[in-house]
């Protein structure tokens, strides 16, 4: 009862931009005649508002809604209040500029496409932007990377978040585009589910239809601790997917073993990296599934060549296409997105094929990744002196 107090508490603060979006509108309608528009718009806010009260509460069940409503709540609510958001952010811009403008004599009135350019935005980031799959095609140079895994595809899944708002038919669809790229490996990089074990099987299912060479493997992430690690676990292995819970395994490939590990999600508790590597082959080219990416400091320690992670989301909100630092994601770690090197060893951040609340992605697109694995230049010799 104390976290839906909590999210009702939220929910009533995000009224407000919506409040401030809904007054200008009236304001702007009555300037032009149509009053009886006008009156409508109260009462459209009121519609968006109660049944994501309800979505809320979801967890009493005399409050739960369909699924289907409750997805279909979401998207009109999502665009509506991140569009009013945006709008009273342009506001605050727009009149600090007026009042520079004004100190010069002049009375700047807002043009309505720029008015209107929030609300656009943020459908576009709802609808499509959250759901436009994009594949991402990477190589990781791979020092000691024996025979047998030269040009090695290993795809990449990352925070799929099951739930009421991520469908089985949406995992269905992610799951036929990464079976297109036809992987020898296929890895998970955790939040296989949002906030409820219930949604585990209908992504462990999707996942396993993906046909690979050499089987597929996942880890667990924070969401799936929260939601139930175990239950989670049990319905991935239950499908034949194979859960690396601090622990590795050797792959072979032509004749030639890589080590391929997973360790829990840090905020767990239960990471153990060593544990991971304990029964690694001396020298062996090492992968690392690590659901949050500020593990690889330590990976690097370890002689961890290529970790894999996810969590970030690239932010979701970021411009990823002028500097990846710009992203919402650098709040809590520097390793937002894509391919990071430090000497001989990688890590890959994916942005997830899901999304958490909001639904809406601007400038940090959902991803399934094929990396490659190629054997890494033989490094310059170091000069001896005598």
């Amino acid at each position: 009862m104390r976290r839906a107090r909590f999210y009702l508490t939220l929910l009533a603060l995000t009224l407000l931009p919506q409040i401030l979006a809904a007054t200008d509108l009236v304001r702007w309608l009555q300037a032009r005649g149509v009053t009886w528009l006008s009156l409508s718009v109260p009462g459209v806010l009121v519609l968006l508002n109660v049944p994501m009260a309800f979505e809320v509460l979801r967890r009493k069940r005399k409050a739960r809604l369909p699924r289907a409503l409750a997805a279909a709540v979401q998207t009109p609510w999502t665009a509506w209040w991140l569009g009013s958001v945006f709008y009273a952010l342009l506001l605050l811009f727009w009149g600090v500029g007026a009042l520079i403008a004004g100190l010069f004599g002049a009375d700047p009135q807002m043009p309505l496409w720029l008015a209107l350019s929030p609300f656009a935005l943020s459908l576009y980031g709802t609808l499509f932007g959250a759901n436009a799959l994009r594949r991402e095609r990477v190589e990781v140079p791979v020092v000691g990377l024996p025979p047998g895994w030269h040009g090695a595809r290993i795809v990449q899944l990352s925070d799929l978040h099951s739930g009421r708002h991520v469908t089985a038919e949406r995992l269905r669809r992610i799951a036929r585009r990464a079976a297109r790229l036809q992987p020898d490996l296929l890895v998970v990089t955790g939040d296989i589910v949002h906030n409820s074990a219930a949604f585990a099987r209908q992504a462990a299912e999707a996942i396993a239809s993906i046909p690979t060479v050499h089987g597929t493997f996942a880890i667990l992430g924070n969401h799936d601790f929260w939601a139930g690690a175990d239950a989670v676990d049990r319905e991935l292995t239950r499908a034949g997917i194979q859960v690396l819970r601090n622990r590795g395994i050797a792959l072979e490939r032509g004749g030639d073993p890589i080590w391929l590990c997973g360790v829990d999600d840090p905020w767990s508790g239960r990471c153990d990296l060593r544990a991971a590597l304990r029964e690694r082959p001396e020298g062996a080219a090492t992968v690392l599934l690590s659901h949050q990416p500020n593990t690889w400091p330590l990976a690097q320690k370890a002689g961890v060549h290529l970790q894999l992670s996810g969590h970030t989301h690239g932010g979701q909100v970021a411009m990823l296409w002028l500097h990846r630092s710009l992203s919402l994601a650098r709040l809590i770690t520097p390793f937002v997105a894509g391919l990071y090197r430090a000497g001989t060893s990688f890590l890959y951040v994916n942005r997830g094929a899901g999304s958490v609340m909001p639904v809406f992605r601007i400038g940090a697109r959902p991803e399934v990744t094929e990396l490659t694995l190629v054997p890494a230049a033989a490094p310059e010799p170091v000069p001896q002196t005598a």
